[in-house]
C-alpha cells in the first residue's frame, strides 16, 4: 500500500510550465532588462553572452543551466558580432511548495555548469522534444503563431494533449532536479509554519486590503515579531513580500489577459490605478502599460 496522501509535500507541490521556446540569436542582440513573474529556466547549447542579474555580471556559455527565480531582473548584453549565434531553450514555469518558491527553497543556483555532459545532452534532448509536443497542441489549438491569443475553453481531446504535455513537464523537471542534485543543498530551507501558513493566506487574498496588523492577527502574534520573524525567514519585511507578490500577479495578468489595467490594478491588490502606476514603475523601471506592449505574447525569458 502506497498512501501518499499522508506526505504534505505532495500536497502543497505545484508544478506548471507557462512556456517553452528556443532562442536563436545574433552575438550582437541584447535583450533589455526585464523580470518575469515566473521562474525561467535556461538550457544553453551553443554560444555564450553575459549577463547581469541582480547587478551582478555572469558569462554563460554553452552547456550551462540558468536559473532565474520569479521577480528577479535580468539583462542579457551584447556580445563580439564575430562570435557564434547564441543557442537557448528558455522554459518558464510555476513551481512551487505551497505559496513559496521552489527555486528558492532548494537554493537552486543561478548559473550551473554541468559537468555530466551526457545527462546534459539528455536534458537538451527533453527540451526539444517538450518544445515540439508543446507546439503540436498549439497547432491543433489553431493558435500557432497567435502568441496574443488567449484561448478561454479546451475540448476533451485539447484538454487531454494538455494534461500530456504537463506531464511531459513534470518528467522533464524530474530529471532536472535528479542532474542538479550534487549542486543542492541536503534539505530545503526551513520555513517556520506560521510565515508558510501567513505567505499562503497572502496568496490567496492578494485582491484585498491586508494590514500588518491584518496578518498579525491571522498569525496570532503581536506585529513586532512578525516582521522580525518574517525578516529572518525570508529576508524581506511583510509589506515587501505582499508587494512582491501584487506585482507579481499584475505581470501575470499583463501578459496573459485583457483586462485593463484599472482591473488589473484591483485583481491584484492595489489602492488605485495612480498607486499600481506608481509602484509598477519604480520598481520594474517602465510603465505598465510598457511592460504589456513588450511582453505580450513575445517572451524572451
Amino acid at each position: 500500500m502506497a498512501i501518499l496522501s499522508r506526505i504534505k509535500f505532495v500536497e502543497d507541490l505545484f508544478i506548471r510550465m507557462a512556456w517553452v521556446i528556443e532562442n536563436v540569436v545574433n552575438a550582437e542582440t541584447e535583450f533589455p532588462r526585464a523580470s518575469y513573474a515566473k521562474t525561467i529556466i535556461w538550457v544553453v547549447v551553443e554560444g555564450k553572452r553575459t549577463i547581469e542579474v541582480n547587478g551582478f555580471l555572469h558569462e554563460v556559455q554553452a552547456g550551462d543551466i540558468v536559473v532565474i527565480p520569479p521577480q528577479t531582473p535580468r539583462t542579457v548584453l551584447s556580445s563580439d558580432p564575430n562570435s557564434v549565434p547564441f543557442h537557448f531553450y528558455t522554459i518558464g514555469c510555476d513551481i512551487k511548495i505551497g505559496s513559496l518558491n521552489f527555486a528558492e527553497l532548494y537554493k537552486l543556483p543561478l548559473l550551473t555548469r554541468v559537468a555530466d555532459t551526457s545527462a546534459f545532452k539528455e536534458l537538451s534532448s527533453l527540451t526539444a522534444k517538450l518544445l515540439v509536443q508543446s507546439l503540436q497542441v498549439i497547432k491543433e489549438l489553431n493558435a500557432l503563431n497567435q502568441p496574443q491569443l488567449v484561448i478561454a475553453r479546451v475540448n476533451t481531446d485539447e484538454t487531454a494533449a494538455l494534461l500530456a504535455v504537463n506531464a511531459s513537464f513534470h518528467v522533464w523537471f524530474a530529471r532536472f532536479l535528479d542532474m542538479m542534485r550534487c549542486y543542492l543543498p541536503d534539505e530545503p530551507q526551513e520555513i517556520d509554519p506560521r510565515i508558510r501558513r501567513l505567505c499562503t493566506y497572502m496568496q490567496m487574498n492578494l485582491d484585498r486590503k491586508l494590514t500588518l496588523p491584518d496578518l498579525a492577527q491571522y498569525s496570532y502574534i503581536s506585529e513586532s515579531h512578525l516582521r522580525l520573524l518574517f525578516r529572518k525567514t525570508l529576508g524581506v519585511s511583510p509589506s515587501e513580500y505582499l508587494r512582491q507578490l501584487r506585482l507579481q500577479r499584475a505581470k501575470d495578468l499583463l501578459v496573459n489577459t485583457s483586462y485593463s489595467l484599472k482591473e488589473i490594478a484591483e485583481l491584484s491588490g492595489f489602492e488605485t490605478l495612480n498607486h499600481f502606476s506608481r509602484v509598477f514603475s519604480a520598481y520594474e523601471s517602465l510603465p505598465a502599460n510598457q511592460y504589456r506592449k513588450r511582453y505580450y505574447g513575445s517572451v524572451q525569458g
